[in-house]
């Protein structure tokens, strides 16, 4: 079981790749953290946060945002050990 700083840092990690990710596709398609609310539905704050902060987004503009993308939603459980022990914390 993880301790509270462990779960912490999981979590933080998660957000932190999918912020990558939303950036990524965003630079792509050269388009501005306005231009994707506008078009995505995700209000701009949400966007800045999740991009600059990696604060997590709710389901329901995750999924807006998946939707204009093009792209699904996958949630998987995985095994933590192999990431902690890698981990610095």
């Amino acid at each position: 079981m993880l301790n509270k700083k462990q779960h912490k840092a999981c979590f933080r990690r998660t957000f932190n790749e999918l912020a990558t990710q939303v950036w990524n596709l965003r630079r792509e398609r050269q388009m501005t953290i306005v231009e994707l609310s506008i078009d995505s539905k995700v209000p701009v704050r949400f966007l800045e946060a999740l991009e600059i902060k990696g604060y997590p987004l709710a389901l329901g503009e995750l999924a807006s945002l998946a939707s204009f993308y093009d792209k699904r939603i996958k949630i998987e459980l995985v095994d933590v050990e192999d990431d902690i022990k890698n981990m610095a914390l």
